[in-house]
């Protein structure tokens, strides 16, 4: 009976005793998890929340404390929380804390680590700890940002230039850019080729390309769509292909002349009527042509009903008349004549003229004494005796 008791106070002394040095044993046990993380998948070139989970499975911890370790493609954007003091985490507990990380602009779509360092009262240093984060660039983003052609306005038969700046607006560089012009019959491309090719394009970076193009010399006036190609690859070598348009005007500028085309006077101040020529020397048609003989009382009088008169449209080289009635006051007048017409796109314009104008008298014309029309007559009679005597003479010989 004593051996059977004292076994059995050993039994639950060795019990005790190893009940004892398990309890001894329990330590904080703290493990670490990304709850979740907005947006997702990630965008290059923001700012993310990642909400970070540890869990205490041992006992009471505390002195509890996690820390972001920046490392390529996240950082600390300014103003952001680097480490939380969290303190204690009871036994089975969890406790949630949110970073704001920024993710590199150029940083390749895929999954990428990011890490974390977090610690407690028993451990004996910082414990690392990692999960993945999805980049995903939202959309490709190369546009044509803007592009300038000098001259703005193209002469027919004439070289220009045009300069298209290319710009990223995604969060990821681009690479092997080809910039492509499909250019209209009328055009062509004088040096190089109609493709620029750009190797690398960085998020927010903007490029230029160049292209020196020509107008046939038969290109019409008027406002040409040239379509612009991008094609490209993002880091992760997938293609894409974009087509914009840029709007290139082909116009010149007017060249109109004014001359007096004829006069009719009696006299050198005696009434008559002076006939005025409009040329279009230039390569662009005009309209709504108006000719106006400006009053200048010093050297005649306009006796025409008005003095304005339309003529209206104008092609390229090619020419209208009109006729004013006027009543010289000297003897060598100038006629002062203003021109108003508009190009193609409707801009005004207002030409200036001064015009001496020689008059002419029937007897200033005959000075010597015999009328045109007489010699006109005298060569007929001389040049049909020639005629007669040569047939004549010719019949003889027969």
């Amino acid at each position: 009976m004593k051996k059977m008791f004292f076994l059995l106070m050993l039994v639950v002394f060795c019990v005790s005793f190893c009940t004892g040095v398990f309890a001894g044993g329990v330590a904080p046990f703290i493990t670490a998890s990304i709850l979740k993380y907005e947006p997702s998948p990630a965008e290059q070139g923001r700012t993310i929340d990642v909400w970070v989970k540890l869990h205490n499975e041992g006992t009471q911890a505390n002195n509890v404390a996690i820390k972001f370790l920046p490392e390529y493609p996240f950082s600390l954007p300014d103003g952001a929380r680097n480490r939380f003091d969290i303190g204690v985490i009871p036994e089975t507990e969890d406790a949630v804390v949110k970073f704001s990380v920024f993710v590199d602009p150029n940083a390749p779509n895929g999954d990428r680590d990011i890490t974390f360092l977090y610690k407690f009262d028993t451990a004996n240093d910082w414990i690392k700890f990692t999960a993945p984060i999805t980049l995903q660039t939202k959309t490709a983003g190369l546009i044509i940002k803007n592009y300038l052609i000098d001259p703005r306005e193209v002469v027919p038969g004439q070289k220009c230039k045009l300069k298209l700046t290319v710009e990223n607006s995604a969060k990821i560089a681009m690479k092997n850019v080809d910039v492509v012009l499909v250019l209209p019959e009328q055009f062509s491309v004088v040096e190089g080729s109609s493709k620029k090719r750009i190797g690398l394009i960085n998020a927010g970076e903007k490029k230029d390309v160049e292209f020196i193009l020509a107008s046939d010399s038969s290109t019409k006036v008027g406002v040409f769509t040239i379509p612009v190609t991008l094609n490209y690859q993002d880091i992760t070598n997938t293609d894409y292909s974009e087509t914009s348009d840029i709007s290139l005007i082909v116009n010149a500028e007017p060249e109109i002349d004014l001359l007096v085309d004829s006069v009719e006077f009696k006299s050198k101040t005696s009434p008559g009527v002076v006939s005025l020529k409009i040329v279009n020397k230039g390569v662009v048609d005009v309209k709504f042509v108006t000719v106006n003989l400006i009053n200048s009382p010093e050297n005649y009088e306009t006796l025409s009903v008005s003095s304005k008169k339309y003529v209206g449209n104008l092609d390229s080289d090619d020419f209208e008349t009109v006729d004013f009635r006027i009543k010289p006051v000297v003897k060598f007048p100038k006629l002062y004549v203003e021109l108003e017409f508009k190009d193609p796109y409707n801009k005004d314009f207002k030409r200036s003229f001064v015009l001496p104008l020689k008059i002419f008298t029937a007897k200033e014309l005959g000075k010597s004494g015999y009328p045109v029309g007489l010699f006109v007559v005298l060569a007929l009679i001389v040049a049909g005796g020639i005629w007669f005597f040569r047939r004549k003479k010719s019949k003889k010989k027969k």
